[in-house]
């Protein structure tokens, strides 16, 4: 007979005894807490984002080497005139001057200064300081735009001061100095500052300074000194300037050789536009775009060569920027290599035997072409205008100031914008601030998703573990 074997008269009596569930709970929870110190030491760093990390005056990290000096007219393109290094700024007329300043908290700031005024820096780098309107600084903590716009007449042409009475006779609580504080001024020139020792000052203060211990790391910074004492002026001195753009008054002109060509179908004639410009450097790169009003009578391509394609009259315009400059060509019957005018091209060498005016290719002979063969009529019935017979002065100094343009750029006293994030000025014992992080919320999240899934896991396994000793 197969089946179970009979049990054994003891089998129970080996049995161990149940565990009762409360020591059990203590291993589970026990267990539970080790897999999550290990899940969190597993996982990796959280995320963090840089919050606030810098000190307003003792941060270097943002300094310049080198300053860069454009010019152009509003609205650009800028020229790059001049680059000076270091070595080269030391080189120049450094200055040791003593400023004043009043800054957001409000309060007194001195600051003892080596520098190169702002004026002298512009002239040597080759720029006519009568022609500049504005001065466009460019910061290295401040991308894809300047950090603030200064007119000329605020920067340089209006006096400014230092006012060494100011700390002893400024009211906290009205925020402005009293009328005993300009009384000991010292008008000082608007600076490039090499290194300066800026420090919020008290009642008492001495300016006494040998400016050997001054600070590099706000270099290069734009100093200029008061005109009140309550105007608050200390948050406009852009520091950590790397480039000036210098904005000329006016705009580039434009003159042509000629204002009347009388041309035959089929000929082909070069047309020169001068440009005048307060700075030599816009003259020279200057971008002029030529057009035709019929190109069904004339064409003209970008290097202003004129072929005359029909019959009538066409208007050719260069222009640069505002301003243009047109010379009207009538088309009449017949056909040439070249016309009266300047050949261009292969065909020069035709014209040279065609017309008395192949002796030179440029525009002012050209003209006097044009008068030999007895076309100054036609110039006559366009006007009277005579062409020159010689080629106009490349650069002249446009003295004009286009007051509407600079409009909508600057505000009415001159003053440009303000960095955001200087509402107030650090005390002169400030340091450097510890870089803050600031947790990820993406991680924190993830990091709670993964505790949650261990502790549903524990609590499932301790369900299951109750259900199977019940």
């Amino acid at each position: 007979m197969t089946g179970r074997l009979p049990p054994r008269a003891d089998a129970g009596a080996g049995r161990p005894r149940p565990r009762r569930p409360g020591g059990d709970m203590k291993r589970v929870l026990a267990m539970l807490a080790a897999l999550l110190a290990a899940a969190l030491l597993a996982l990796p760093p959280l995320a963090a984002t840089r919050v606030h990390a810098l000190d307003d005056d003792e941060y270097g990290g943002y300094a310049a080497d080198t300053l860069t000096i454009k010019v152009g007219y509003f609205g650009g393109p800028y020229y790059e005139k001049a680059v000076f290094g270091l070595e080269e700024l030391w080189a120049m007329d450094v200055r040791c001057l003593d400023y004043t300043f009043i800054d957001n908290m409000p309060a007194v700031v001195i600051d003892h200064v080596a520098g190169v005024p702002l004026e002298e820096l512009t002239a040597a780098a080759g720029i006519d300081v009568g022609s500049v309107q504005s001065f466009n600084f460019w910061t290295n903590d401040k991308d894809g735009a300047y950090y603030t716009s200064l007119t000329k007449s605020f920067l340089i042409d209006t006096p400014r001061y230092c006012y060494y009475s100011l700390p002893d006779n400024f009211d906290y609580d009205e925020g402005e100095g009293s009328s005993y504080a300009v009384a000991d001024a010292e008008r000082v020139p608007t600076l490039i500052a090499l290194a300066d020792d800026w420090n919020r000052s008290l009642a008492g203060a001495s300016f006494g300074s040998d400016y050997l211990n001054l600070n590099t790391n706000t270099r290069f910074r734009l100093i200029f000194g008061q005109t009140d004492a309550y105007t608050r002026t200390a948050s406009n001195s852009a520091k950590w300037v790397h480039m000036i753009e210098v904005t000329l008054g006016g705009a580039p002109t434009l003159a042509m050789d000629s204002s009347v060509l009388e041309l035959e179908v089929g000929s082909r004639f070069r047309s020169e536009a001068y440009v005048s410009a307060a700075d030599p450097l816009i003259a020279a790169n200057a971008q002029i775009e030529w057009s035709s009003s019929d190109e069904g009578v004339a064409v003209v391509d970008s290097g202003g060569e004129i072929l005359v394609t029909g019959e009538g009259s066409a208007t050719i315009t260069a222009s640069i920027g505002g301003a243009s400059a047109s010379v009207l060509v009538n088309g009449s019957a017949g056909e040439g290599p070249a016309g009266l005018g300047a050949p261009a091209g292969a065909d020069a060498a035709d014209a040279a035997d065609t017309a008395d005016a192949a002796d030179t290719a440029d525009a002012a002979d050209a003209t006097d072409a044009t008068d030999a063969a007895d076309t100054a009529d036609a110039a006559d019935a366009a006007g009277d205008e005579a062409a020159p017979s010689e080629e106009p002065e490349a650069v002249t100094i446009a003295r004009e100031i286009s007051v509407l343009n600079r409009a909508e750029a600057l505000s009415e006293d001159g003053l440009g914008g303000v960095q955001n994030w200087r509402d107030s000025e650090m005390a002169a014992g400030a340091v450097e601030l510890p870089v803050i992080y600031e947790d990820s919320p993406a991680a924190l999240l993830a990091a709670l998703a993964a505790l949650a899934a261990f502790a549903l896991g524990g609590a499932f396994r301790l369900a299951k573990y109750s259900k199977e000793t019940a």
